[in-house]
């Protein structure tokens, strides 16, 4: 396969160029970081750091698909995305064209890297439909539908009559620290001050409490080694999450933490019970935003609650230096992020769908049966059961 293929011409002098091999991370990179500045909504999740080393690590059964749109020469915008190979749909082989890491290991996941251009989206998307033997259908997860990538893909599906599909999917909370932790702290009820008293008591009863924060690259690269030991006994080893059983996972995330180390954006925070680790959160720092981006505790502490107690103290801290405004909790696949705020983004699931037969079956099933089964169902649910709301155009 050849690492470049030929590029199509647009309007306005565009070009959209297809890189297929993993060395095109490494062509672009020059551009990279200056397109992902001027993207909106962006995160480190779509840095070339993280997607380089997800793709090193994590790409199994994936294809690579590197849009590059160029104005003059240089990229204007980059569409950095894969084509998932081994996916099924209902038992039916779906070749699905996403972004690189969907879902689980990027945060709000783009479309594209790059400044919001009608003229050069439209390139990129006429480029994907000429390639579209490649693809059976288009996903994004975690979409904000107020995004503007989501108007282009709109435009895009009823230009070349596809299906277009969204549905609910989950919300991002997020939380402002631009406040004193007193304050916040008695906002948040009486209940929660209770257990995190209560927590610190049970937890100390056992030997003396402390915390530590790792952020060099050497301190970082020792907290992996402490986070890695925590997953194993943690409940996340039983359900097969992350760190506690994916060799790759662990390498891949060991690379992208040591890289932003190294420019002084990785933080370890490890909570200690007589010196033996019991807790630990990961976050990721950029600009004016904390990103929390992973938390792990030892389950034979979990009468303690050390995740929790972790927490609070994190965000204390936050709150009485205010060196960061918003505090990032990413997805809320579990609801205990929801204990600290209510402030939270609700995003969808994109699909966007050729007319082939395996599409029509399974527009049929998850966007006309499925909902109305579930629509009958929730008459027997108590009221106030959350909607799960969908959006067909």
């Amino acid at each position: 396969m050849q690492p470049i293929a030929e590029a199509n011409s647009g309007s306005d002098g565009l070009t959209c160029r297809l890189l297929t091999d993993p060395s095109g991370f490494e062509q672009l990179k020059p551009w990279w970081d200056r397109l992902l500045e001027a993207t909106v909504e962006h995160t480190p999740w779509q840095s070339s750091d993280y997607l380089t080393h997800w793709w090193r690590h994590m790409s199994r059964g994936k294809a690579l698909r590197l849009f590059v749109v160029e104005r003059g020469g240089a990229p204007c915008l980059i569409l950095p995305l894969q084509v998932s190979t081994r996916f099924q749909m209902l038992g039916l082989p779906v070749r699905m064209l996403e972004p690189i890491g969907m879902i689980m290991h990027v945060n709000r996941p783009r479309l594209a890297i790059g400044p919001a251009d009608p003229a050069a989206y439209q390139c990129a998307l006429q480029r994907i439909w000429s390639e579209r033997r490649d693809w059976h259908l288009i996903r994004i997860d975690e979409k904000p539908l107020d995004d503007p990538e989501v108007a282009l893909l709109r435009s895009f599906a009823r230009e070349h009559g596809l299906l277009y599909r969204d549905i609910f999917s989950h919300v991002c909370p997020y939380l402002d620290l631009r406040r004193p932790w007193s304050g916040y702290l008695l906002s948040r009820g009486s209940k929660l001050r209770k257990n995190l008293r209560a927590a610190r008591r049970r937890l100390e009863l056992m030997g003396k409490v402390t915390v530590r924060s790792f952020e060099s690259p050497a301190e970082v690269e020792e907290a992996c080694d402490i986070v890695q030991h925590l997953h194993r006994r943690s409940w996340k080893r039983w359900r097969r999450i992350e760190h506690s059983h994916s060799e790759g996972y662990q390498h891949f995330l060991r690379g992208w933490l040591d890289s932003m180390a190294s420019r002084g954006r990785t933080r370890v925070l490890v909570m200690f019970c007589a010196d033996r680790p019991v807790a630990a959160t990961i976050a990721i720092m950029d600009a004016a935003t904390y990103y929390a981006a992973q938390i792990v505790h030892d389950d034979a502490y979990s009468r303690c609650s050390p995740g929790t107690l972790l927490e609070s103290i994190e965000l204390e801290e936050l709150m009485t230096k205010q060196q960061f405004a918003t505090y990032d909790f990413l997805g809320a696949f579990l609801n205990n992020k929801l204990r600290w705020t209510q402030s939270v983004r609700p995003t969808a699931l994109i699909f966007i769908m050729q007319r082939c037969w395996r599409n029509l079956v399974i527009d049929a099933y998850y966007f006309h049966a499925k909902p109305r089964v579930k629509q009958l169902l929730r008459r027997f649910l108590p009221r106030g059961a959350p909607p799960n709301p969908i959006h067909t155009s």
